[in-house]
């Protein structure tokens, strides 16, 4: 685990050496660019959830159906060719029938630096390397029937399962956005683990052990979003001259 974790801090000093040099080469459009979005990310995310799912099913419980589509609400901000963006995404996607109700939560946070390599202020292609926090909730729970006597209900124990689980990533990726007063952004991301899955009852403070195995492996995002995006050309010739 440690040789692990010292591969992925040399990744992340070499690659965010690379951005410091490139962005400190000087650019030969001389021209400076600020912009701001208001952003609506949809991840696509890739987990593998085989071993959870086998533990689930050897016991009795649904499989793990977690939400292959996942909303969100962030922020994106273009400095010249550095574009910053933080994001947070949350679903849950529900199995019922009369007898019991399944509910699986996914969620992230993220927030990452990246680099154009293009040098138009409304088209980028960028690397970028950030952080990520991913985890799955997964809710299981007997129904009590629409009508039944008091004494009944107490007399009666209604299965309740919970369990979370979550894991920080260093979050390598590419992207491609179109930004003008709107932005259209395509992503695709691998995820490197910095730890291990930590598991956890109900939210609480009891961890669980010798616990199933989950891979958050990689995921897509299309992010649409409104704002602004200017250069200093723009203000010279606008804003400045007589």
């Amino acid at each position: 685990m440690t040789r692990r974790r010292n591969i992925l801090f040399l990744i992340s000093i070499g690659l965010l050496a690379l951005f410091g040099k490139a962005n400190a080469q000087t650019d030969t459009t001389k021209n400076d660019v600020f912009g701001f979005f208001i952003i609506i990310p949809a991840e696509f995310p890739v987990i593998d959830t085989k071993d959870f799912t086998q533990q689930l099913t050897s016991n009795g419980y649904p499989n793990v159906n977690y939400p292959k589509t996942t909303p969100g609400i962030g922020l994106q901000f273009y400095t010249n060719r550095l574009i910053g963006t933080f994001s947070f995404n949350k679903r849950t996607k529900k199995n019922e029938n009369d007898l019991n109700l399944t509910e699986v939560e996914y969620r992230s946070t993220s927030f990452n630096v990246g680099y154009s390599i293009t040098k138009s202020p409304l088209f980028s292609v960028y690397p970028y390397i950030g952080f990520k926090g991913s985890g799955l909730n997964y809710l299981y729970k007997e129904k009590v029937p629409d009508s039944t006597s008091f004494g009944n209900y107490l007399q009666t124990n209604y299965k309740y399962t919970e369990v979370t689980n979550s894991r920080a990533h260093l979050d390598l990726g590419i992207g491609i956005s179109h930004q003008w007063f709107y932005i259209i952004n395509l992503r695709f991301g691998y995820l490197l683990p910095l730890e291990v899955v930590r598991w956890k009852v109900d939210n609480s403070q009891t961890t669980l052990t010798n616990s199933p195995t989950i891979r958050y492996q990689y995921y897509f995002s299309l992010t649409l979003g409104l704002g602004n995006i200017i250069t200093d050309d723009y203000i010279n010739r606008y804003y400045t001259e007589p």
